[in-house]
């Protein structure tokens, strides 16, 4: 979390109209609001300050401390003057914050921060004493190290096998826990067994080679080549044990080895538990299962058969809720609507209720001739502000339509409370650049309101002061929606409209996809170091500035400039996928190679469908959803600034658009 929060960075300074509507509404109404102004020399102070946090450098923030502390901002620049030196910091400093600030997100983040640091120093006394000094934390990280903690361990509440095996596979934390119960007797042997099982569905190999040393002999010196060998091993199984009755040790690494071969040659896998009898029906559907997810996900061909076969081999064998969302995908791709309807049966009750198993379990029915259940679903489906939803509006041949007599959101400075010091220090927090932070004080801001009326002023309060991400936000939580305007604001409007003109793209389109991007936070940065409204990489902006004439000036640091680059680069993939804007999403979230590999392995078959069963099956969870959000807030924009019925079957096509 600490490296994430450091490359969110202000890239121009804070408005100068936002910086004085901001001061005014702190300044409004009650003493409260009135103690949380700051004058001009604090101001200076605390921008100082968030800008060095940013860069990871603690030191303006402590100067600024002394003259901050006492403000609304003092949790937050005290925990800039800590939080980039928690390597070198000591108990005693992080007691003197909590007793100045005992609550309040940036003291939560401290905490965890500090629990995790406390964890890797192994000081177990330190450690205890702020683990029990609040509530648990809800990172499971934390309690696997509570759980080792000599001085906490009598007090653990559940098995410590159960919480290994709800951490993820790769877990350091859960996986130190492990290693310490294991080495005294306290995890079973039949236990590790299954976590291993575990590990290697997930493929993580490197982390469950650790445990190697406690399997019992025969087997811990054979863990390895189940990784780095797995078809050998199993070869040279076969010739010692022949393909049943094999020792139980030897049948566990065996299942292993079968899960990493299924993960980097599922045929071969698959051929392997067609003539292996030292394999239950259960762990024959299991492995199967296994090699169709791996083979779908590489588009062949013969995944299908591998799901049909899983299922037959035992059909009352539970898969992963993963496996059975790539069953369904791939059922997709073959049409095969049965397998479709078998898929979703299969799901828990949780699974089941995914809007986009609904959706497709609807279609399937539709497909069978199940008509009028298929209707009723999709009825209860259909929505404008949701992907399936509008897919489900779409079957109907119902058009999204916005409502020419709907008027525009009020937007009232005194609409939220003046003196909520949460929304108040999640505003100035997004002015200062810090949009991650700004984010959680804005979510503990609306956790304290009553009801859907109180969150849509939050949400006009949030755009009143330019806060537009945290507006977006907030109008996200409101069920249903009454103001089609209320989550999808349009600033940069001029600036937008001039970008699609000049590189010929839908202006509906170009926002949806800055929406889903940036949330018009235009000084927002990634991880990776994409940049601004429309997140464009360094080397991008450069390739462009040399490459596109009418980007050859463009700053990639200005409004102007980044929808400049960004547009003219979203152009270039939809003229290179034939006009389509879905796959121009999808190449601008994933690069231009990765929807032409994935068009080359596979290419749906015309009609309606193609483009909504291509996006369910983009590989990529992270892309997959982005074109959906990226579609779906494309259609909202086009009803708003068209202001007429939209179409929405269109906006999934695979080829041209008309």
């Amino acid at each position: 979390m600490a490296a994430f929060k450091a490359i969110l960075r202000v890239r121009s300074s804070r408005p100068a109209a936002v910086l004085v509507s901001l001061v005014l509404w702190m300044g409004c109404g009650t003493s409260v609001a009135t103690a949380g102004i700051l004058s001009a020399a604090q101001e200076q102070l605390l921008n100082s300050a968030a800008t060095a946090f940013a860069q990871g450098d603690y030191r303006p923030a402590a100067d600024a401390l002394p003259e901050l502390e006492n403000t609304y901002m003092g949790p937050w620049v005290g925990y800039w003057s800590l939080q980039p030196r928690l390597n070198i910091m000591t108990q005693r400093q992080y007691q003197r914050y909590t007793l100045h600030y005992p609550g309040g997100v940036a003291h939560h983040l401290l905490r965890r921060q500090w629990l995790l640091e406390l964890a890797r120093r192994k000081d177990w006394p330190d450690f205890t004493q702020v683990y029990q000094d609040g509530s648990p934390p809800d990172l499971i990280s934390l309690r696997c190290d509570a759980a080792r903690d000599p001085l906490l361990r009598t007090s653990l509440v559940v098995a410590p096998f159960f919480l290994w095996s709800s951490a993820p596979a790769n877990d350091q934390a859960c996986n130190a826990m492990a290693r310490v119960y294991l080495a005294q007797g306290q995890i079973k042997t039949s236990e590790l067994w299954h976590r291993l099982q575990q590990m290697y569905e997930a493929s993580a190999f490197s982390a469950a080679l650790r445990f190697a040393p406690f399997l019992p002999p025969p087997q811990s010196g054979q863990l390895a080549q189940t990784v780095t060998a797995p078809a050998t091993w199993i070869s040279q199984q076969i010739q010692q044990y022949g393909t049943g009755n094999w020792p139980a040790g030897q049948a566990h690494l065996l299942v292993l080895a079968l899960l990493r071969l299924a993960a980097i040659h599922p045929a071969d896998a698959a051929r392997f538990v067609q003539t292996l009898d030292a394999l239950d029906a259960a762990d024959k559907s299991l492995l199967l299962y296994n090699a169709a997810y791996h083979a779908t996900l590489s588009f062949c061909s013969e995944s299908g058969h591998w799901y049909a076969q899983a299922y037959a081999a035992d059909p009352q064998f539970h898969p992963r809720p993963r496996l059975l969302a790539w069953m369904v995908r791939t059922a997709l791709r073959d049409g095969d609507w049965n397998m479709v309807e078998l898929a979703t049966r299969q799901m828990g009750a949780v699974q089941r209720q995914q809007r986009q198993w609904q959706f497709w379990s609807a279609i399937a029915q539709l497909q069978l001739g199940q008509t009028q259940a298929a209707y009723t679903a999709l009825a209860a489906l259909e929505s404008p502000w949701t992907y399936y939803g509008q897919l489900a509006m779409a079957t109907l041949n119902r058009p999204l339509i916005l409502k020419s007599g709907d008027p525009p959101a009020p937007i009232e400075v005194s609409a939220t409370p003046v003196n909520n010091a949460p929304g108040r220090t999640a505003i100035t927090l997004y002015h200062l650049g810090l949009y991650f932070d700004a984010l959680a004080e804005w979510d503990q801001f609306l956790k304290g309101l009553n009801g859907p009326a109180e969150i849509e002023a939050a949400a006009r309060t949030a755009f009143q002061h330019e806060a537009w991400l945290l507006g977006i936000h907030a109008s996200s939580l409101i069920r249903g929606g009454k103001d089609w305007r209320q989550g999808y604001v349009l600033p940069y409007a001029q600036e937008i409209s001039a970008a699609a003109a000049q590189t010929g793209l839908r202006r509906a389109f170009l926002a949806g996809l800055i929406r889903q991007e940036s949330g018009f936070a235009f000084g927002i940065q990634s991880d990776v170091g994409a940049q601004g409204l429309m997140q464009v990489m360094p080397a991008t902006a450069r390739w462009l500035q040399t490459h596109v004439a009418g980007a050859a000036t463009a700053d990639l640091h200005s409004v102007d400039g980044n929808l400049t680059l960004g547009s003219h680069y979203l152009s270039l993939q939809q003229q290179h996928f034939g006009g389509s804007e879905l796959l121009a999403a999808a190449a601008y979230n994933a690069g231009p190679g990765a929807p032409q590999r994935w068009l080359g392995r596979w290419t749906p078959p015309p009609g309606p469908w193609a483009g909504p069963i291509f996006t369910a099956n983009i590989p990529f969870r992270q892309t997959r959803h982005y074109v959906q959000s990226v579609l779906t807030n494309t259609v909202v924009y086009a009803a708003i600034l068209d202001r007429k019925p939209q179409t929405i079957w269109p906006e999934w096509r695979l080829g041209t658009n008309p």
